[in-house]
This record gives structure tokens, C-alpha cells and sequence, in this order.
């Protein structure tokens, strides 16, 4: 339920405008003891039509306001605003509805010193109603930042589950096997080294399950194993090219390298002819590059670009520098950030 509606705002403002005579008996004494009762309802309509004024106003204020200074990322500012637009904004209301009361319906010429009364008067009430609205505007941008933030929890959660799963899938397991088994009578030796490179991508998988975020030196030394196994089973029609930087102290989502070079090998066509070749390196000092020739198979079914989305996911969790993918005839680029982490 809503905390400020225009429900809420009509009750609260009939409520105040209704004693609102009695107020300004106490505070002028007797010089309106001879008013009617009917005066009294006229002027408490009167405070009634501006309290809704400002109602009104002050919550379109605040929306606008909302879109140029959020609450959440510009307090001192937001607040002298604020504060500054109410007392332009009270005087413009109040000032004509009480011109209008004395000079038609009680015929009486205005009084400038008590207009400043009022206006001062109204002023107290204006910024109780703009922390009223603000109120509302705050709550609901607290709910929708924890709303962002479970949500975000659950998408990392079950973008970490997709990476685990993938890096080992029956179909991965399968591959590598099948290679493995052909080399332990062609090659024993290059077959013990296969298996050790093999043992070492899971150990990394085991280790770095429950991390959200890796050195990027530990990614690429993960990922060099993994294009090992990807170059024997190949047969060195895979060629990739790392260039770090000195950047190694950065920090990625665990085995977001992996994804995108099995993305690379799972969409394109790798043979003598058509040789597949990937770049890694950092870009700008702030991204790293992870591009491939684009060779489409031809059978290859149409990409569910999963993985691409599960990076995405994963990088909304921890930074709002977005990860740009681009495509043309004949390259696929991926460029992700690289978070640099306190010590």
C-alpha cells in the first residue's frame, strides 16, 4: 500500500484545514471575532484548496526532481533544492488564494503584513508536506533498491550454478575423454600431460566455485590450460594470443574467459582451411578484449547467446560499466571490465 496517495493527501488536508480558523483566531486574537460561521467555513475551504495545491505540487516537484537529483546519490543538493523551491513555490500558492478570500468573499481590503503571516505560516506546513511526499518517494526507491539488489542475488547465483554446470557438462566431459583415450596409445606422454592439465581445470573449478570474483592472473593461467586441451583436440587449428598488461591484480567473475572462448569454439568453423584465432588482451587499462575470427558452421544451430547474457548478469552485480559485444562480418568482439579491488 502506498504511504502518499491522493486518498491519503485529501484526508490529511481536509483534516488540518478544518481547525485551521481556530489556529488563526489564537494567533490574531479578536480582530476576527465578529466573522460568521460561514466566514469560518470559507476560510477553511480556502486552506483546504491550498494545502491540496501543495500536495499536488510539491509531488510533482519531487518526481522531477527524482529524475535530475536522486535521494540516493545526491543528498546536499537534493535537499537545498528542495528547500529553495518550497519557499518560491508556497508564496505562489498561498498569495492569490487569500488575495482572493479578502477582496471577494469577505470584501475586505488585503492586509500585507498579515499576508506575510500567512505565507510564513504556510511555509511551516509546506515543508512538513514536501518531507511528507519525499517520504513516500524515499520508501519506494528503498523497496525497489532492495527488490534490485535479492534480484541481483538470484540472478548471480544462478549465473555462478551455469558456469559450474557448463564447465562440467556430460558434452565437456565427453570431448575430453574421448581425446584423452585416443592419446594413450598415440601418445602417452602428451596424453599424461593432457590429463594433468585436465585435472588442474577442475581443481581451479572446485577451488573457485564459491569465489564471486578471481584474480585475473589465475583466470588466464586457468584458461591457458583450457586452450591446451582445446589445441590437441584440434589438432592446433586454435591459435589464441594473451596480452595481460601487468593487470594480472585485477579481478573478473570466475571463468567468464572460459565462456566466451567456448562460445568461440561452439559457433565457428575450426579446420586446416578455416583455422580459428583469439585474442585476449586488455584494452584502455579499464577492459579486457576478447575478440575471434567470426567463420560460422554451418550447421550450427542459432546461438541462444546464454552465455553472453549470464556475463552480463554476473557484471551487473558488482560494477555499472557494462560489457559491449560487437559483431560485423568478420569478427565477434567481447570487451568485459576489470574490477580493481581494495586491498
Amino acid at each position: 500500500m502506498r504511504f502518499n496517495t491522493l486518498k491519503n493527501r485529501l484526508i490529511i488536508s481536509f483534516v488540518l484545514a478544518m481547525p485551521s480558523y481556530t489556529f488563526l483566531y489564537l494567533i490574531r486574537g479578536y480582530d476576527f471575532a465578529d466573522m460568521t460561521l460561514y466566514s469560518h467555513v470559507e476560510y477553511s475551504i480556502a486552506v483546504f484548496i491550498i494545502l491540496i495545491a501543495l500536495f499536488e505540487v510539491h509531488t510533482l516537484k519531487s518526481h522531477r526532481l527524482e529524475a535530475w537529483l536522486p535521494w540516493q546519490q545526491k543528498i546536499p543538493q537534493r535537499l537545498w533544492s528542495e528547500i529553495a523551491l518550497t519557499a518560491l513555490l508556497t508564496p505562489a500558492i498561498v498569495t492569490p488564494v487569500m488575495v482572493l478570500l479578502y477582496q471577494t468573499l469577505w470584501d475586505m481590503s488585503v492586509w500585507f503584513p498579515g499576508m506575510i503571516e500567512y505565507n510564513l505560516f504556510a511555509l511551516s506546513f509546506s515543508l512538513s508536506i514536501g518531507a511528507f511526499v519525499n517520504a513516500d518517494v524515499i520508501i519506494k526507491e528503498w523497496k525497489k533498491s532492495l527488490l534490485e539488489n535479492e534480484i541481483l542475488e538470484k540472478e548471480n547465483a544462478k549465473a555462478r550454478l551455469s558456469v559450474l554446470q557448463a564447465q562440467i557438462s556430460p558434452h565437456f566431459l565427453f570431448n575430453n575423454f574421448n581425446v584423452l583415450n585416443a592419446l594413450i596409445d598415440e601418445d602417452p606422454k602428451l596424453a599424461q600431460k593432457y590429463l594433468d592439465a585436465l585435472s588442474d581445470i577442475y581443481r581451479y573449478v572446485l577451488n573457485q566455485k564459491n569465489e564471486e570474483l578471481v584474480l585475473l592472473q589465475d583466470e588466464i593461467e586457468f584458461i591457458k590450460k583450457y586452450l591446451f586441451l582445446l589445441r590437441i583436440r584440434f589438432n592446433e587449428k586454435l591459435t589464441c594470443t594473451i596480452s595481460v598488461n601487468g593487470h594480472g591484480d585485477y579481478r573478473v567473475p570466475s571463468a567468464t574467459l572460459q565462456i566466451l572462448v567456448e562460445n568461440a569454439v561452439k559457433h565457428n568453423e575450426i579446420s586446416s582451411r578455416h583455422p580459428l584465432e583469439i585474442s585476449i588482451k586488455v584494452k584502455d587499462d579499464e577492459q579486457l578484449e576478447v575478440r575471434n575470427n567470426l567463420q560460422p558452421k554451418k550447421s550450427s544451430v542459432k546461438s541462444t547467446e546464454v552465455g553472453l547474457k549470464n556475463i552480463s548478469d554476473r557484471y551487473k552485480y558488482f560494477t555499472n560499466k557494462p560489457v559491449h559485444i560487437e559483431k560485423n562480418e568478420h569478427e565477434f568482439v567481447v570487451q568485459i571490465p576489470i574490477l580493481k579491488m581494495n586491498a
